[in-house]
């Protein structure tokens, strides 16, 4: 019984203990969470928004500055002080109950604290960046007072001290600068006034327009520059040199040169006109646009220059090389005409020199019109250079083919020559190539070693009546005197072929007495013999070399190397 009550005792204890834990957390975290929030209270302090609002008070705004600085006040008392009374008030009251049976019900009261507390952090931070957004407006505007002041200063100077690069555009660069200048006063009147917010307004416009002076007061001299100083100089220079080089005769590419100056003088007025009012878009290309053609005529100008001279030497020179190149080619045109009678030229050498000749005319036309322009003082002489420079290289070409045509048609007589020396040649070899076979006593010759060699000189034949002709053609010899050679190597082999097939036949068959008492040996002689005198010699030695193998191997390798050797 005792110990069933000390057990329950025990019990009871523990759940005391676990419980007064629980509290004991409870109010540990509620105590964190208070301080949290005290010291949150205290970061509004430390703000000092108070404070804020007094260095703005001495800057003594007015107008829209002035409106916006006591809606601010009035939101910061309204709002933030207020509830920061309530919040501190609050606090102190949780503060006295945590240690109180009340403790449970404060865990809500301090989560609304919390977020009481985040919403006025967010509206004091709010009023110190507006606050600090008016402190910041008057210290730019102090700097843009004396940064502008200098900057009207500079433009003063420049439109003063180099009036004289503006033209006629000075006027409205002045009274532009008067204008803003103008909205510069009432811009630092109300920076001064404390009106930030409406000079803020005037400053922006203001900025852009002195950025636009700016841009205008450097732009105008770099486009006036060329219109008023280098153009005219330029222009007048052309239009002298034009008369001056007309009168020594010159003419030109580009026509009415004259008209085309006083046309790019009319578009420097146009572009002056356009600067003086300060309409500068389309300007600058137009600057480059004249300067562009200014280049051109120029460049037309120079080129007769420098070709007169070039022209002056070269028609010199291309009359005697046109004259030279005529001559060579009637020469040729006469060695072809003969050489034809004789020989046919398969080539179209007479056609190509034809061709030449015809060329060779329109190039002296060109040259005879050309040299009465420059009589009439009607040429344009970049344009008769780069005529007769082409004309020279023509004719360059054209007497190389002269040249090459020459040397070809030259070779023909020597070429017939050497023609008939071989046809002298192979005759001689064909005949020593019959005596041969005649020497061989044979009781005849195969059926297709006659036909070749009639066909070998059927084929002389035929290069002798070409080269007997009263036209040769050289071309037909050359591929006759390649065939005869060709197929007179190929008799040359055949007619070694037999020579050697019946030296070794013979041979053998005195080789073969030896073996009279074998049969085989005896049949392959009588067989061999036969096929002898039927002319088929390849095939007697053949049949008695085959049968003399078997009887003696090796004995037919013997007598063919000792042949062979001796030979």
């Amino acid at each position: 019984m005792d110990k069933l009550v000390f057990q329950i005792i025990i019990g009871i204890l523990i759940v005391l203990a676990i419980i007064l834990a629980a509290l004991y957390y409870y109010q540990k975290r509620l105590i964190r969470q208070y301080e949290q929030i005290d010291a949150q209270g205290k970061q509004l302090q430390e703000m000092k928004i108070e404070q804020h609002f007094e260095k703005v008070e001495q800057l003594k705004v007015t107008g829209d500055s002035q409106e916006q600085l006591e809606k601010l006040e009035k939101n910061y008392q309204d709002e933030v002080v207020s509830q920061e009374k309530k919040l501190a008030g609050e606090l102190e009251t949780i503060k006295s109950l945590i240690h109180t049976s009340k403790v449970f019900s404060l865990a809500k009261r301090l989560s609304d604290l919390e977020l009481a507390v985040h919403q006025l952090n967010d509206q004091c931070l709010q009023i110190k960046s507006s606050l600090h957004h008016i402190e910041e407006l008057h210290q730019a505007h102090k700097r843009a007072i004396d940064q502008i002041k200098q900057r009207y200063r500079h433009f003063h100077h420049v439109l003063d001290e180099k009036s004289f690069e503006y033209g006629d555009s000075i006027k409205l660069l002045n009274d532009q600068l008067d204008d803003l200048e103008h909205e510069y006063d009432k811009f630092s009147q109300l920076s001064q006034t404390g009106d930030f917010d409406a000079a803020q307004q005037i400053l922006t416009d203001l900025k852009q327009n002195n950025q636009k002076l700016a841009d205008l007061i450097e732009q105008v001299p770099k486009l006036y520059k060329p219109l008023i100083a280098e153009f005219p100089t330029q222009l007048n220079e052309l239009a002298s040199g034009y008369e001056q080089l007309t009168k020594q005769n010159y003419r030109f590419t580009t026509d009415n040169i004259p008209e085309k100056v006083n046309q790019l003088r009319q578009l420097c007025q146009e572009d002056l006109k356009q600067i003086n009012t300060l309409q500068l878009d389309g300007i600058e290309d137009s600057i480059k646009d004249i300067a562009d053609q200014i280049d051109d005529l120029y460049a037309t100008m120079q080129s007769e220059i420098d070709a007169r001279p070039q022209v002056e030497h070269l028609m010199g020179v291309l009359g005697k090389f046109i004259n030279h190149a005529s001559t060579q080619n009637n020469e040729l045109s006469n060695e072809l005409e003969r050489l034809s009678i004789n020989y046919t030229l398969n080539n179209h050498e007479i056609e190509t020199a034809r061709s030449l000749n015809e060329q060779i005319i329109n190039i002296e036309k060109e040259y005879k019109d050309d040299q009465a322009a420059i009589k009439d003082h009607t040429a344009i002489y970049s344009q008769v250079l780069a005529r007769q420079n082409k004309n020279e290289r023509s004719l360059t070409e054209i007497e190389k083919q002269q040249a090459k045509i020459n040397d070809e048609v030259a070779k023909l007589q020597g070429d017939q020559q050497r023609a008939e020396q071989m046809l002298q040649k192979y005759s001689t070899k064909l005949r020593t190539t019959r005596r041969q076979v005649e020497q061989l006593n044979l009781p005849g010759l195969p059926k297709d070693y006659l036909d070749y060699f009639f066909g070998v000189s059927d084929e002389i034949k035929r290069l002798a009546d070409e080269l007997q002709k009263y036209k040769v053609n050289m071309d037909e010899v050359t591929k006759q005197l390649i065939i005869v050679e060709s197929d007179l190597e190929t008799l040359d082999e055949k007619t070694n072929d037999i020579r050697d097939s019946v030296e070794l036949t013979e041979r053998l068959q005195q080789y073969a007495n030896r073996f009279s008492d074998e049969s085989k040996v005896a049949a392959a002689a009588a067989k061999s013999q036969e096929e002898f005198n039927k002319f088929n010699y390849t095939t007697s030695l053949e049949t008695i070399a085959t049968a003399l193998e078997e009887a003696e191997p090796g004995s037919y390798k013997r007598i063919e190397d000792s042949y062979y050797n001796e030979k």
